[in-house]
């Protein structure tokens, strides 16, 4: 007995020391790094609202880190082709994404397929920053207020049309939510980016659009759309006389949408918590020119990324599920 305890204590001993080792690597490696120039992969296109926010952040990490924080652009897809760049990439830290809210919690169910899996493959960092969905309508329809939109979608069942970045975007969800929720018939017409649609909608092809504050608030600070409510749980501070779903009649909607970032998973504590640090300082350092543009800074914790992420997957499969959306 005791020779098997004196076993017991060296292996446990043995144990501890590896641990403590690790760690010490670890802590090492996060004081070397980085050593070369960082990865942010992209998602969209160059020129998009939330291209101008990974530059802005991209900036100000690079002055902090002391490397260049290069944005290498990959669109397609749905977002999959720029996460699975991120998935397969070293875990290092030298590449990570700036990621939407929809590449981690909803392509999983709209795509059979995807070459990523959105828990597994990723390290979260942070929610960068919220955007609150906006319901904006061509100036030529007779409506003013959410409640008017009901009234109208209720008298003229379908005829409504509603303009998105695609199927399964964060745009045609927040749409099929309000449709459920408010128990409305829309017909979603989905096209290649929400650039086009936006397009259409101010040339009176399409009636509305359920998009993100930063796109739609210039379109309705010079009068070329209106807008009805935003979509998120209270009201947006850029156009703060602008009343939430929820308030008008539709109690409990929330399309609020994030971008965030992720590294791949693997990637040790202390490099992860040094990126997190310089994410959340180049926020801080950017706000007033982020909330000019209409987003919302957050700059959470890794834990509270990884737990909205959970909690919205599921939240947006039952939406899913009920639309029967699937991908194109």
């Amino acid at each position: 007995m005791t020779v098997i305890r004196d076993r017991s204590r060296r292996l446990i001993t043995a144990a501890a020391v590896a641990v403590v080792g690790l760690a010490a690597m670890g802590a090492a490696l996060a004081q070397d790094f980085p050593n070369k120039p960082i990865r942010l992969i992209a998602p969209f296109a160059a020129g998009a609202s939330t291209d101008v926010l990974a530059r802005t952040i991209a900036q100000s990490m690079a002055k902090d880190l002391g490397q260049p924080v290069i944005v290498e652009n990959k669109p397609g897809a749905g977002g999959a082709l720029a996460a699975e760049i991120v998935a397969k990439a070293p875990p290092d830290g030298h590449t990570f994404l700036l990621t939407s809210a929809g590449i981690v919690t909803m392509n999983q169910h709209i795509y059979e397929k995807l070459p990523y899996d959105p828990i597994k493959d990723f390290t979260p960092l942070t929610i960068a920053v919220r955007m609150p969905i906006v319901t904006v309508v061509h100036p030529s329809l007779p409506i003013k207020n959410m409640a008017e939109l009901m009234a109208y979608a209720r008298a003229n069942p379908g005829k409504l049309t509603y303009g998105s970045a695609g199927t399964g975007t964060s745009q045609h969800l927040a749409g099929e939510l309000f449709k459920s929720m408010a128990k409305v018939s829309l017909l979603h017409i989905p096209y290649r980016g929400g650039g086009p649609a936006m397009t259409d909608l101010l040339g009176g092809q399409i009636n509305l659009m359920f998009v993100q504050v930063p796109s739609g608030l210039p379109q309705v600070k010079a009068g070329k759309v209106r807008a009805l409510a935003v979509g998120s749980d209270k009201r947006d501070p850029s156009m703060p006389d602008v009343p939430t779903v929820s308030e008008s009649g539709v109690k409990g909607y929330n399309s609020d949408t994030w971008y965030g970032f992720v590294m791949p998973a693997g990637v040790s504590a202390p490099i992860a918590q040094k990126l997190h640090a310089s994410i959340l300082k180049a926020l801080k350092e950017n706000e007033q020119k982020l909330t000019a543009q209409g987003f919302n800074v957050d700059g959470g914790s890794q834990k509270e990324m990884a737990d909205t992420i959970t909690v919205e997957s599921k939240k947006w499969a039952g939406v899913i599920k009920t639309a029967g959306i699937k991908a194109e």
